[in-house]
């Protein structure tokens, strides 16, 4: 079981919540992240261009897997999100690329997604959770449900 929020990517002042902002909330971490879809403006990690990177993201089937400090760059380098998918895992085994092709995120411990330019749904295991608080720390910043 895991806790679920789905909120406007536009916050009530008509700003634009970024992944950096959600991600201002997750504790510092060892777990292995993985972009496992992304359309977007910015650059990727490391300075890659757009192209390059979700090349790279669509040419792996565990997608373009980063470290905590790899997923802070890339999210202070991207402006703007169509599409994103975004997991985090104890460890790069769990990337089974059929699950994740299924869109089976049952063994990950945070799953950040954009949609369309205009909602962000964030969804945590239930340990990770009880620990960090990561969805109530949401919800408190952003909407108890919007």
């Amino acid at each position: 079981m895991s806790e679920f929020f789905e909120f406007p990517m536009q916050d009530d002042k008509g700003g634009v919540l970024h992944l950096d902002d959600l991600l201002s909330l997750v504790p510092d971490n060892d777990w292995t992240w993985s972009v496992l879809e992304f359309d977007g403006i910015g650059h990727g990690p490391a300075g890659q261009g757009y192209a390059a990177f979700r090349e790279k993201v669509n040419a792996s089937p565990q997608g373009y897997v980063m470290s905590w400090p790899e997923v802070a760059e890339f999210s202070a380098g991207i402006r703007q999100y169509f599409d994103l998918i975004l997991v985090a895992v104890s460890n790069r085994d769990l990337l089974s690329a059929e699950r994740l092709e299924a869109q089976d995120f049952g063994q990950c411990l945070v799953v950040f997604t954009a949609g369309d330019s205009a909602w962000w749904a964030v969804q945590v295991d239930e340990v990770v959770e009880a620990a960090s608080g990561l969805v109530a720390g949401l919800r408190a910043r952003y909407g108890a449900g919007q």
